[in-house]
């Protein structure tokens, strides 16, 4: 077989466009319902956390930086106005008995100097609180750095006339951990509420899944039995009322496949004994041409039967079988062969490996395409079949050079008995071929489209999902 160009245009339904606030949605409905409860809890917990920051923390830190600038502010007063180093070391002490402060005093040293081997840093939130309150009740120059080497203080720096203070309360009098623990519980609780709300979706939208791929396999001819009944109360009612209508169908099918096969027995058997009359008139008879055109329509109404009976029965009888898609080509290329066809078969993509498998009833839709090649037989000199593999779908294409179909007439040639006045009208036939083709096509979850060839005459194009 040999291999051909692009692959055609697969039989696809064209999308709608979507809107754009739709186009940022979620597409599945885990998504969206995740979404539902996502959304507002994180709308909550930055509105909480706005407001929190607002009405708690800001005000909070500044009145307890405020508390700790007025005692820093007193000491400051107190040791400029001490007449020694002994009245400074006194003062000193007091600090550190009722303030709780690790407080120094650094003679000569400037302001500059003492920050640097502090190691001081920008800014941070709390840096700016205790700005403000320190500018409103100190007079001195100061600098202030919360993150000193002892994590458990803050470092306040005030530039005296012999020298620079260094004051180190602690943490807890200027700051307060509220707000990291409000963050940290609504981050940990968002996160359970998620894992809980993602643990009952799952467990929700596992059945809805489970109906929707028995309900696509039982479309495409593979009956996958009855859907176990759970989940919410809407979903077992859908899932009840699938496997009623699955039941139906079943049902329907078995009633018409055995009243065909009794109407099959009773047309048969009077057709035959018709033809075997027939046979014993032939010697006897005045005239052997009118018992040939007798013969003639006996076989007709034989076909007839025959086709009628393949379109209702539909080859559900058939198991459907996974088999390598090269193979359904190379089959019809040796029966093409062997009829002397001039049918040409090409694949496109990975039709030609054969871990590139569809799942068909194989005797059906070997006698689909058989239909489609004959038809296009008889009203063409050249025919090709091309054969494309998709992810999801197979495409066998048959083209040929003949007269055509009439775009008007595309849709009725596949309505049972129509059999055209055009010039594509099949001579002998009894005008089921297409019929029955669609019905196959149909019954694997496919379809066939009819259009413009580029030999020149008619395209069919049959598409069966994998």
């Amino acid at each position: 077989m040999a291999r051909a160009g692009a692959l055609p245009r697969p039989l696809r339904r064209r999308r709608p466009r979507l809107p754009r606030l739709a186009a940022w949605m979620p597409r599945s409905l885990f998504g969206r319902s995740l979404l539902i409860i996502v959304l507002p809890l994180v709308i909550l917990q930055i509105v909480l956390v706005v407001i929190f920051y607002d009405r708690h923390w800001d005000t909070v830190s500044r009145w307890l930086a405020i508390g700790v600038a007025g005692e820093v502010a007193w000491l400051a007063d107190q040791l400029a106005s001490a007449p020694d180093a002994a009245a400074q070391g006194e003062i000193l002490d007091d600090a550190r008995r009722y303030f709780r402060f690790a407080v120094s005093m650094e003679p000569g040293a400037r302001l500059e100097e003492a920050s640097e081997r502090s190691g001081f840093l920008p800014p941070s939130l709390v840096d700016q609180a205790m700005q403000g309150a320190f500018e409103s009740r100190l007079d001195y120059p100061f600098r202030i750095d919360t993150r000193p080497a002892q994590v458990d203080r803050v470092a306040v720096y005030v530039q005296l006339d012999d020298g620079v203070l260094r004051v180190l309360p602690d943490r807890k009098r200027v700051d307060t951990s509220t707000t990291v623990l409000l963050v940290a519980w609504m981050i940990g609780a968002s996160l359970l509420l998620i894992a809980i709300a993602i643990y009952f979706l799952t467990r929700q939208l596992r059945p809805i899944g489970r109906l929707a791929r028995a309900a696509d396999s039982f479309g495409k001819g593979r009956d996958p039995g009855d859907v176990r009944l759970e989940g919410a109360v809407e979903i077992r009612q859908a899932s009840l009322a699938y496997n009623r209508m699955r039941q139906r169908i079943l049902r329907h099918m078995s009633q018409r496949t055995n009243l065909l096969a009794a109407v099959s027995h009773d047309l048969s058997t009077p057709l035959t004994r018709m033809s075997l009359e027939l046979e014993m008139m032939r010697g006897d008879a005045d005239d052997p041409a009118a018992v040939d055109a007798l013969q003639e329509d006996v076989e007709e109404m034989r076909r007839l039967v025959d086709a009628y009976l393949d379109f209702a029965r539909g080859e559900a009888a058939e198991p459907m079988r996974s088999v390598p898609a090269a193979k359904l080509l190379a089959r019809l290329e040796a029966r093409a062969a062997r009829h002397g066809q001039p049918v040409r078969f090409d694949v496109h993509g990975d039709g030609d490996d054969d871990d590139a498998r569809v799942t068909v009833r194989v005797m059906a839709v070997e006698r689909m395409l058989a239909n489609l090649i004959d038809n296009a037989v008889k009203h063409a000199a050249r025919v090709r079949v091309t054969l494309g593999l998709a992810r999801d779908h197979v495409e066998i294409v048959v083209d040929d050079d003949g007269p055509g179909v009439p775009a008007a007439d595309r849709e009725r040639v596949f309505e049972p008995f129509y059999r055209g006045d055009g010039a594509r009208r099949t001579a002998g036939g009894v005008g089921m071929g297409l019929t029955i083709a669609r019905d196959v096509a149909l019954a694997h979850g496919g379809g066939i489209e009819l259009e413009t060839s580029p030999l020149g005459g008619l395209r069919c194009r049959v598409v069966l999902p994998r």
